[in-house]
């Protein structure tokens, strides 16, 4: 099911959400990244992964979602095997 977005984003389409989830190892953190963002309307500026301890640290910046797109992206990547959390970090771009 796809993740919803908004028509409202045509009037800031240089906002972008920040993404930031962790995960148990590598793959399992590009496969949550891959799976979710195939599901999701985003536009994928940045993914960054960086190991934190024993877990993988994702930021993962996009575009063209509003901000329940942004949260219903989080909310299935913590659904992904492997995943630890996920949250909407922050809003940035012009308003």
């Amino acid at each position: 099911m796809p993740l919803p977005s908004s028509s409202s984003l045509d009037a800031n389409p240089e906002a972008r959400h920040v993404l930031r989830f962790t995960a148990d190892d590598v793959a399992q953190a590009l496969d949550a990244a891959r799976l979710s963002l195939a599901a999701s309307t985003a536009e994928v500026c940045t993914l960054s992964l960086s190991t934190v301890g024993r877990l993988v640290e994702g930021v993962l910046r996009v575009r063209r979602l509003d901000e329940a797109g942004a949260v219903s992206l989080a909310d299935h990547l913590a659904a992904r095997p492997g995943v630890r959390s996920s949250r909407v970090e922050h809003v940035w771009g012009r308003s």
